[in-house]
C-alpha cells in the first residue's frame, strides 16, 4: 500500500456497489475486499505495548503502518497518492475500512470512518521548564490524488486527557481544492492537561462511508519536548517519490525481449528531493543498477553526483539520472534492483538543549534517503509493480476486459497471470482470452476457475496447453459470466490505464476512466511448442514430455516442486531410481500444463510439462 496517480471516477461507485445488478455495464475503480473471518477486528496494534517515550516520529516512508507506534483502524500507507509530500510515503484515510470494504453500502451515508491512534506515550515527569515546550507537528492534505473531501467532511485531531477523555484540539473541513496540491504544516501544543503517563493522540476523519471517497492524507508526524510554535523545520533531507521506470511503461519484461531491444529500451530515471531544513545543504546522489540475486553491481548510473546548484533551505527539486546506455542483459532470468539514494549528512534526530546536542537514536532520519525499484527480467510483461492498491472491473455478463502488450518480433504466449482480489469470487469461472486484434475473434479461449489464494498480492497463473503465436500488438484478458464486478488488482504506481480495453456493450472501448496499471500479465517464450525434453547447463534431463503417468528427472538436483495449472504447489508420489534419478507420478491428474521447478545451488529452472 500504493503509490499513485489516482483520479476517482465521476460515477456513483457507492450506488453501484450497493446495487450492482441495477447499474449499466462499465469499467470502474473498486475498493479491494480483504479476507475476513468471524468477528475478529482487523486493527493492528491491539496487543498491549510498552509505553513509548519521547520523541515520537513517523514519516510513513516504510511499507505498512507500524504497529509499534500506531493503533490503526482502516488507514493505509501509500507511496504515490500524495501530491508533493514532505518525504517518501504518506498515510491515506478514507471511507474504506481495515478489510478494504466500504463502511456502509448506503450511498449518502455520512459517518466516522478511518482513524489512527498513537500507542501510549509517557509525558509524566516533565520539568516545569519542559512542560511548556511539548508540541505535536504534522502535515496534512485533502484528497491528494485520491478524492477530494466535501465541505461537510472533516479531519480532526484528538488528545487523551488525564481523565481518559478524548478532547478535540484541531479540525479542518473539506472542499479545499487548492490545498490538495501541497501539504500544509501544523503544530499543536500539548498542554499540561494532557501530560500524563498514558498520553495518546488520534487522527479521525468523518465523511462519506460508501467507498474510497473523501480522502485525507497525513505525513511527517513528530512529537517532542524542547520545541516551540515555530519549530517546523527539520534537519532532514528526503526523497519524496518512487523512481520513474527505466523500462518505460513496463515494470517487468521477458529476458528474450530485452535481448532483442537492449540497444534502445533503457531510459534514464528521475526522482525528487525535499530539504526540510531552514538552511542550505550541499548534497550528492547516486543511482545504481544491480542484480538482486547476487548483489553484483551491473552499472553505476550516477556515483555521488553533486546537486548543482546547492539545494536551498526548504527547497524541493526534481532531478534526473545519467543515461543508462546499453546495459548487458543478464545471463539468466533474474530481478534487477535500481537504487537511488542521496548523501546529505542526515543522521539520527538531535536537538540543541542548553548548548548541548542531544541525539535520539530511535529516530533515524536516513530512512527516507533511499528508494528501491525492482525491475523483473523474467518471462513476462507487467505494467504493475506487484502490489494491490485498489481493484477495477466490469459488471456485465459476457463482458470482456483486456490488457494490451507489444513484442518487437513474433513470440508465443505460454501463460497468463491475473491478480483476482475478491476472496468471495474464488472458484468462479471466467474464459481466458488472447486477441491479435480486438476487431477479430480471440485466437485462444480457455475456461478456468479463479483459484484460492492466501495473499492479496498473489497472482493466479494459468498455463496454456499449447503456445499461442502473437505478433506486434496483442491483447490478453478474460470474459466473465456474471453481472457482478469481477475484481482485478489495480496498481497505482504509474498510470498505464490507456493499455486497458473493455467491452460491455458489444464494442471495445479504450479506458480513459480509471488510472493505474491493471494486474494482468502475459508470459512469453520464443519457442512455438512445449519442449519434448528439457536439459539444463548443470546436467539434468526431464522426460517424457508430454507425460501420461511417470515423469523422470535424471541428474543431481537439490530440490524440486510441481505447480498445477491453477498456480498451486502440489505434492505428488515420488520414487527414487538408480543414481540421482527420480520418478514423479502424474497418473490420474487432469489434462493441462504443469510447471516443475528445479533447483541446484543458486541456479533454478522451470520446465513446462504437458499432462495428456
Amino acid at each position: 500500500m500504493h503509490k499513485r496517480k489516482i483520479i476517482f471516477l465521476f460515477f456513483l461507485m457507492g450506488a453501484l456497489l450497493a446495487f450492482p445488478k441495477l447499474s449499466f455495464g462499465q469499467f470502474q475503480l473498486l475498493p479491494t475486499p480483504q479476507r475476513h473471518s468471524g468477528n475478529q477486528e482487523n486493527f493492528s496494534g491491539r496487543l498491549k505495548q510498552e509505553t513509548l517515550q519521547l520523541p515520537f516520529w513517523d514519516d510513513f516512508s516504510k511499507p505498512g503502518v507500524d504497529p509499534n507506534k500506531w493503533i490503526n483502524e482502516g488507514t493505509t500507507q501509500s507511496f504515490t497518492v500524495g501530491n508533493a509530500p514532505p518525504s517518501l510515503g504518506v498515510l491515506l484515510m478514507d471511507g474504506v475500512d481495515a478489510r478494504g470494504r466500504p463502511y456502509s453500502n448506503v450511498l449518502v451515508q455520512q459517518g466516522i470512518n478511518d482513524r489512527i491512534t498513537s500507542q501510549p506515550i509517557d509525558l509524566s515527569g516533565l520539568s516545569a521548564q519542559e512542560s511548556g515546550t511539548v508540541f505535536l507537528s504534522f502535515y496534512w492534505q485533502p484528497g491528494g490524488k485520491a478524492e477530494l473531501p466535501d465541505f461537510n467532511d472533516d479531519l480532526t485531531l484528538f488528545f487523551l486527557n488525564k481523565d481518559g477523555i478524548w478532547e478535540p484540539v484541531w479540525t479542518v473541513s473539506g472542499e479545499l481544492e487548492e490545498e490538495q496540491f501541497f501539504f500544509t504544516p501544523e503544530i499543536i501544543q500539548v498542554t499540561e492537561t494532557f501530560q500524563h503517563e498514558n498520553f495518546q493522540f488520534r487522527f479521525q476523519i468523518s465523511g462519506r462511508s460508501s467507498g474510497p471517497f473523501d480522502s485525507w492524507l497525513l505525513d511527517y508526524v513528530y512529537l517532542n519536548k524542547n520545541r516551540n510554535a515555530n519549530n517546523l523545520f527539520f534537519p532532514d533531507r528526503a526523497l519524496t517519490q518512487t523512481n520513474t521506470r527505466p523500462l518505460g511503461k513496463y515494470a517487468a519484461i521477458p529476458l528474450f525481449e530485452l535481448r532483442r531491444s537492449q540497444a534502445n529500451i533503457w531510459q534514464n530515471i528521475s526522482n525528487e528531493f525535499k530539504n526540510l531544513e531552514n538552511r542550505f545543504r550541499a548534497m550528492e546522489y547516486s543511482v545504481i543498477l544491480r542484480d538482486s540475486s547476487t548483489g553484483t553491481v551491473v552499472r553505476k548510473i550516477n556515483d555521488n553526483t553533486p546537486f548543482n546548484p546547492v539545494p536551498l533551505a526548504n527547497e524541493r527539486r526534481r532531478f534526473n539520472s545519467n543515461n543508462f546506455g546499453t546495459i548487458p542483459p543478464p545471463a539468466i532470468e533474474t530481478d534487477l534492483e535500481l537504487l537511488t539514494y542521496i548523501s546529505s549528512g542526515d543522521r539520527f534526530l538531535y536537538q540543541i538543549i542548553n548548548g548541548d546536542s542531544v541525539i535520539f537514536r530511535d529516530v533515524d532520519l536516513r530512512v527516507n534517503d533511499t528508494v528501491r525499484t525492482v525491475v523483473s527480467i523474467r518471462d513476462f510483461f507487467a505494467y504493475d509493480d506487484g502490489f494491490v492498491d485498489y481493484s477495477a472491473g466490469i459488471n456485465q455478463r459476457n463482458g470482456m476486459l483486456a490488457n494490451r502488450f507489444e513484442v518487437t518480433a513474433p513470440a508465443f504466449v505460454k501463460g497468463i497471470s491475473i491478480n483476482f482480489t475478491n476472496f468471495n469470487q474464488f472458484n468462479s469461472i471466467v474464459d481466458l482470452m488472447i486477441w491479435n486484434s480486438l476487431s477479430n475473434q480471440p485466437v485462444y479461449v480457455k475456461e478456468v476457475f479463479i483459484p484460492e489464494k492466501d495473499n492479496m498480492n498473489e497472482f493466479a497463473y494459468f498455463e496454456l496447453e499449447e503456445n499461442v503465436r502473437v505478433d506486434d500488438t496483442f491483447f490478453v484478458g478474460f470474459m466473465q459470466f456474471t453481472n457482478d464486478f469481477v475484481y482485478v488488482g489495480l496498481d497505482k504506481t504509474f498510470n498505464n490505464g490507456s493499455e486497458v480495453f473493455f467491452n460491455v456493450s458489444g464494442s471495445w472501448q479504450q479506458n480513459n476512466i480509471v488510472e493505474g496499471s491493471l494486474m494482468i500479465r502475459v508470459h512469453l517464450t520464443e519457442n512455438p511448442v512445449v519442449e519434448e525434453q528439457a536439459e539444463s547447463a548443470f546436467g539434468f534431463r526431464v522426460y517424457p514430455n508430454p507425460v501420461s503417468d511417470w515423469l523422470t528427472l535424471e541428474g543431481e538436483i537439490d530440490d524440486f516442486s510441481v505447480i498445477d495449472p491453477y498456480g498451486r504447489t502440489i505434492n505428488l508420489p515420488v520414487e527414487f531410481i538408480q543414481g540421482d534419478g527420480k520418478m514423479i507420478n502424474f497418473a490420474g491428474l487432469q489434462r493441462g500444463v504443469y510447471l516443475v521447478n528445479i533447483r541446484k545451488g543458486v541456479e533454478q529452472k522451470s520446465i513446462r510439462i504437458l499432462v495428456k
